[in-house]
Protein backbone atom coordinates (compact mmCIF):
# COMPACT_ATOMS: atom_id res chain seq x y z
CA UNK A 1 0.00 0.00 0.00
CA UNK A 2 1.09 3.41 -0.70
CA UNK A 3 2.26 5.66 2.23
CA UNK A 4 -0.19 8.06 1.71
CA UNK A 5 -2.63 5.50 1.65
CA UNK A 6 -1.50 4.45 4.90
CA UNK A 7 -1.28 7.85 6.31
CA UNK A 8 -5.20 8.44 4.87
CA UNK A 9 -6.30 5.34 6.08
CA UNK A 10 -4.86 6.02 9.92
CA UNK A 11 -5.86 9.73 10.24
CA UNK A 12 -9.49 9.04 8.83
CA UNK A 13 -11.03 8.03 11.97
CA UNK A 14 -9.29 12.07 13.11
CA UNK A 15 -10.75 13.80 10.13
CA UNK A 16 -13.62 12.20 10.34
CA UNK A 17 -14.22 13.08 14.30
CA UNK A 18 -12.86 16.36 13.64
CA UNK A 19 -15.63 17.06 10.43
CA UNK A 20 -18.20 15.85 12.62
CA UNK A 21 -20.84 18.13 13.70
CA UNK A 22 -20.12 19.84 17.55
CA UNK A 23 -22.56 18.78 20.65
CA UNK A 24 -24.31 22.81 21.20
CA UNK A 25 -22.00 24.26 23.24
CA UNK A 26 -22.17 27.70 24.44
CA UNK A 27 -19.24 29.90 23.43
CA UNK A 28 -19.67 32.46 26.41
CA UNK A 29 -20.95 31.72 29.61
CA UNK A 30 -22.85 34.83 31.79
CA UNK A 31 -20.78 35.70 35.12
CA UNK A 32 -23.35 37.36 37.57
CA UNK A 33 -21.18 39.80 38.99
CA UNK A 34 -22.01 42.98 41.70
CA UNK A 35 -22.76 45.96 39.22
CA UNK A 36 -20.66 49.28 39.70
CA UNK A 37 -23.75 51.11 40.75
CA UNK A 38 -24.41 48.88 43.90
CA UNK A 39 -20.59 48.64 44.12
CA UNK A 40 -20.42 52.17 44.78
CA UNK A 41 -23.99 52.42 47.15
CA UNK A 42 -21.95 49.81 49.54
CA UNK A 43 -19.15 51.48 49.92
CA UNK A 44 -20.95 54.75 50.32
CA UNK A 45 -23.11 52.79 53.16
CA UNK A 46 -19.97 51.11 54.80
CA UNK A 47 -18.71 55.02 54.78
CA UNK A 48 -22.10 56.15 56.91
CA UNK A 49 -21.97 52.73 59.09
CA UNK A 50 -17.92 53.43 60.01
CA UNK A 51 -18.13 56.81 60.76
CA UNK A 52 -21.40 55.68 62.86
CA UNK A 53 -19.38 53.52 64.57
CA UNK A 54 -16.11 56.01 64.90
CA UNK A 55 -14.35 54.56 62.63
CA UNK A 56 -12.11 55.67 60.03
CA UNK A 57 -11.13 52.66 57.52
CA UNK A 58 -10.78 52.07 54.12
CA UNK A 59 -13.61 49.66 51.90
CA UNK A 60 -12.60 48.05 48.70
CA UNK A 61 -15.64 46.32 46.68
CA UNK A 62 -14.85 44.19 43.99
CA UNK A 63 -16.54 41.88 41.45
CA UNK A 64 -16.81 38.28 41.54
CA UNK A 65 -13.45 38.08 40.05
CA UNK A 66 -11.80 40.41 42.84
CA UNK A 67 -11.55 43.49 40.43
CA UNK A 68 -11.87 46.54 42.15
CA UNK A 69 -15.07 48.27 41.67
CA UNK A 70 -15.17 50.69 44.15
CA UNK A 71 -13.08 52.40 47.21
CA UNK A 72 -13.18 54.76 50.01
CA UNK A 73 -10.70 56.22 52.34
CA UNK A 74 -12.02 58.16 54.97
CA UNK A 75 -10.41 61.02 56.35
CA UNK A 76 -8.07 59.63 58.95
CA UNK A 77 -7.53 56.14 57.70
CA UNK A 78 -4.26 54.97 57.79
CA UNK A 79 -2.21 55.28 54.42
CA UNK A 80 -1.63 51.24 54.69
CA UNK A 81 -5.13 50.65 54.88
CA UNK A 82 -5.46 51.03 51.45
CA UNK A 83 -3.74 48.03 49.83
CA UNK A 84 -4.97 45.66 53.07
CA UNK A 85 -8.62 46.55 52.09
CA UNK A 86 -7.66 45.67 48.21
CA UNK A 87 -5.74 42.46 49.28
CA UNK A 88 -8.78 41.34 51.81
CA UNK A 89 -11.79 42.35 49.13
CA UNK A 90 -9.36 40.74 46.37
CA UNK A 91 -8.43 37.07 48.02
CA UNK A 92 -12.43 36.92 49.19
CA UNK A 93 -13.80 37.29 46.10
CA UNK A 94 -11.07 35.17 43.88
CA UNK A 95 -11.17 32.17 46.28
CA UNK A 96 -15.07 32.57 47.02
CA UNK A 97 -14.86 32.49 50.54
CA UNK A 98 -14.53 35.27 53.50
CA UNK A 99 -10.60 35.60 54.30
CA UNK A 100 -11.53 34.90 58.13
CA UNK A 101 -11.70 31.68 57.12
CA UNK A 102 -7.72 31.84 55.94
CA UNK A 103 -7.15 33.36 58.99
CA UNK A 104 -8.55 30.86 61.62
CA UNK A 105 -6.53 28.15 59.73
CA UNK A 106 -3.41 30.25 59.60
CA UNK A 107 -3.83 30.71 63.26
CA UNK A 108 -5.07 27.60 64.97
CA UNK A 109 -3.59 24.76 62.40
CA UNK A 110 -0.83 26.75 61.99
CA UNK A 111 -0.70 26.51 58.16
CA UNK A 112 1.70 28.82 56.30
CA UNK A 113 -1.89 29.50 54.13
CA UNK A 114 -0.52 33.19 53.84
CA UNK A 115 2.22 31.54 51.47
CA UNK A 116 0.23 30.79 49.05
CA UNK A 117 -0.57 33.42 46.41
CA UNK A 118 -3.73 35.40 46.40
CA UNK A 119 -4.49 34.32 49.75
CA UNK A 120 -4.42 36.81 52.87
CA UNK A 121 -5.23 35.15 55.80
CA UNK A 122 -7.08 38.18 57.69
CA UNK A 123 -10.12 39.48 58.69
CA UNK A 124 -12.13 41.89 56.81
CA UNK A 125 -12.50 39.95 53.54
CA UNK A 126 -16.20 38.79 52.68
CA UNK A 127 -18.24 38.00 49.92
CA UNK A 128 -21.21 38.84 48.54
CA UNK A 129 -23.42 36.67 47.07
CA UNK A 130 -26.46 36.95 45.55
CA UNK A 131 -28.70 33.73 44.48
CA UNK A 132 -25.86 31.37 46.21
CA UNK A 133 -23.14 32.42 43.64
CA UNK A 134 -20.32 34.53 44.79
CA UNK A 135 -20.88 37.56 42.80
CA UNK A 136 -18.24 40.04 44.69
CA UNK A 137 -16.77 40.86 47.94
CA UNK A 138 -15.76 43.72 50.04
CA UNK A 139 -12.58 44.69 52.36
CA UNK A 140 -12.20 46.68 55.31
CA UNK A 141 -8.84 47.75 56.75
CA UNK A 142 -8.07 50.44 59.49
CA UNK A 143 -9.64 49.29 62.86
CA UNK A 144 -9.52 46.72 64.92
CA UNK A 145 -10.16 43.17 63.73
CA UNK A 146 -13.44 42.63 65.19
CA UNK A 147 -14.96 45.76 64.14
CA UNK A 148 -13.57 45.08 60.56
CA UNK A 149 -14.81 41.96 60.25
CA UNK A 150 -18.47 42.55 62.01
CA UNK A 151 -18.62 45.85 59.21
CA UNK A 152 -18.05 43.49 56.20
CA UNK A 153 -20.62 40.99 57.60
CA UNK A 154 -23.10 43.67 58.22
CA UNK A 155 -22.27 45.36 54.78
CA UNK A 156 -23.03 41.28 53.04
CA UNK A 157 -25.71 40.83 55.16
CA UNK A 158 -27.66 43.76 53.43
CA UNK A 159 -26.74 42.90 50.08
CA UNK A 160 -28.15 42.30 47.49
Amino acid sequence: MPLAALMFTALAPTLAFAQAPAAAVAPVVAQANVSTAAALQLAERATQLAAARNMKICIAVTDADGHLLAFTRMQGAYAGCVEASIAKATSAARFAINTITFYDLARKENLAIGTIPGILPAVGGVVLKHDGAVVGSVGISGDTDLTEQKLAEDLSATFP
